[in-house]
């Protein structure tokens, strides 16, 4: 997530001075402005905290993190909006997979703090909630 992150934080800078140094009429489902302030939020943002908490839990609960496939999945899940922004899908379909990549991550982290009994740590779940 933070390599992501980080790539998608150049191209998003990118299109966003290209929108606006070129003229060029928007070709997002939203406002240029909304979804500069989302992506960088949601696009860039979150992906640095998901990192973060994702490799962090480990460390709190001595259990293994996401691996793999569910990995995979959550990082699609995080993909999707970012793309689906620039084409004509309904915008509640893009807000729902969005929901569902942070109620996957608050899972994700939560069932390895339940397990480990770390409830110090339970507090980053209702903050993907």
């Amino acid at each position: 997530f933070f390599l992501f992150g980080s790539i998608y934080a150049i191209v998003a800078i990118a299109l966003w001075v290209w929108m606006f140094q070129t003229g060029q009429p928007n070709a997002l489902a939203v406002p240029a402005l909304w979804w500069h302030v989302h992506e960088m939020l949601f696009g860039f943002s979150m992906a640095i905290v998901v990192g973060f908490v994702l490799t962090a839990v480990q460390n709190w609960t001595g259990i293994n993190g996401t691996k793999h496939y569910t990995l995979l999945v959550l990082f699609g899940l995080w993909l999707a909006p970012r793309i689906l922004l620039w084409t004509p899908v309904p915008l509640w379909l893009t807000s729902s997979i969005e929901a569902v990549f942070l109620l996957f991550v608050a899972y994700e982290v939560g069932i390895r703090v339940y397990r480990a009994k770390g409830w110090r740590n339970l507090f980053f779940v209702p903050l993907f909630l």
